[in-house]
């Protein structure tokens, strides 16, 4: 089964630029096919792991139950159902264990193929722009398929994503073009993208043949200077210097990561005079307080849900107002506990995982895109088969950059 495993997270990661194609050159769509086709990607997930399912399974199995259980229960209480908001944190449990799935071999092909489509069609978009924009028609199908206008983008003349032309000098003032999105169609998506692949890198660097880590490695930087991402370099940055330190500490430590990252944000928010809303990172972790402290008790319940949607710009915000606050604590717990991280890899991707997620939470809701959450669950399901299938970490931090010399043999490396 892996490769029908490997084939549901290939249409979770690029369907939208496949409707994005129909869409501009085969017939209209609406937001319905949109939902439908994640239907339909769910739906292949959900099979294929019922097909494979086994007792390992069980607390994530639990974990969805409560999801879903907890969606309808706010239903109630807020007299309405949106399934978007049980579509958000299903993603983690059902791509957790599509992820588990993938037994007996190499996450290695998966990630290289992901990643190569990625950089060829960035490529692509970098040097033909005119042609990307042509393929995709990108504003196109976000007007016809999202809740946009075309006098909401920044440059009407464009076909490329709102933000792929935002006004203002570029994060990466050397590069004179336009924010890559490649597959994603939008910059943020590919920046998020970005951070998963150095934390895979960091986890697997040791069982990485030469040439597929600096591959990814090459090419992941290049990919994050052509999307311009600010939060995607200061999250990077943040994951490299912890894996440093963390490569000792049980991954079920990574629960503080979530409220540290909250206290110390409000403790900024209230300690500087940043204008809360300035189009730049603390700007933004200020506006996403701001939102935060007028959440009232209704709302910690996820009693008013109707305000979800003027809190894009602060996810944990809407994290909380969908899901409530007591939802958020036990998805983040499940997330952070479940895991042995037993094994090294496992142990620094659940690590980089926890630390890249309260990061993003604090500035958008982009993490709960199916597009790159897809791949962050896959990958963290890998990592805990591995984890139950083998003993206690071999001397792969023996061959890391992030650790010191030890003792020990050399575990096998995956190459393509």
């Amino acid at each position: 089964m892996n490769l029908v495993a490997g084939y549901v997270l290939y249409l979770a990661v690029f369907f939208n630029a496949v409707l994005a194609v129909i869409n501009g050159h085969v017939a209209s769509l609406e937001r319905g096919h949109i939902v439908v086709a994640e239907m339909a990607i769910y739906a292949a997930a959900l099979l294929t792991v019922i097909l494979n399912a086994d007792r390992k399974m069980l607390p994530w199995f639990l974990l969805a139950f409560f999801i879903v259980l907890n969606g309808f229960l706010l239903a109630l209480g807020n007299g309405a159902f949106n399934p978007k908001f049980m579509r958000d944190v299903l993603v983690i449990p059902i791509f957790v264990m599509l992820g588990m799935t993938y037994r007996g071999g190499s996450l290695t092909r998966p990630i290289v193929i992901v990643q190569t489509v990625t950089f060829v069609v960035a490529i692509l978009e970098a040097l033909r722009p005119e042609a990307y924009s042509e393929i995709f028609q990108i504003l196109k199908y976000y007007v016809n398929t999202r809740d946009f206008s075309e006098s909401s983008f920044w440059n009407t003349d464009s076909n490329l994503f709102v933000s792929a032309t935002r006004p203002g000098d570029r994060f990466f003032g050397f590069v004179d073009l336009h924010r890559l999105s490649s597959i994603f169609l939008e910059p943020v998506s590919l920046g998020n993208y970005c951070v998963i692949v150095v934390v895979f890198l960091v986890a697997c660097w040791p069982e990485l043949s030469a040439r597929v880590r600096y591959y990814l490695a090459v090419s992941t930087l290049a990919l994050l200077i052509g999307c311009d991402g600010r939060l995607a370099a200061a999250s990077i940055l943040i994951v490299l210097i912890s894996a440093i330190f963390v490569r000792r500490i049980p991954s079920r430590w990574s629960f503080v990561y979530l409220p540290i990252m909250l206290l110390l944000a409000a403790i900024f928010t209230r300690s500087s005079d940043v204008e809360a809303g300035q189009d730049n990172f603390s700007g933004r972790v200020a506006g996403s307080m701001v939102v935060l402290s007028r959440v009232d008790f209704s709302g910690l319940l996820g009693l008013d849900a109707s305000a979800a949607g003027s809190a894009m710009d602060s996810g944990i915000t809407y994290f909380v107002l969908t899901q409530s606050f007591v939802g958020v604590i036990l998805i983040w717990l499940a997330v952070c506990l479940f895991p042995n991280g037993r094994r090294y890899s496992s142990r620094l991707y659940v690590h980089g995982t926890a630390i890249f997620i309260p990061l993003n939470l604090l500035v958008s809701y982009s993490f709960f895109s199916i597009k790159v959450a897809s791949v962050i669950w896959f990958y963290f399901g890998y990592f805990l088969t591995k984890d139950d299938s083998e003993d206690l970490e071999s001397s792969s931090l023996s061959n890391s950059p992030f650790s010191s010399m030890a003792p020990g043999t050399e575990i096998g490396r995956a190459t393509i």
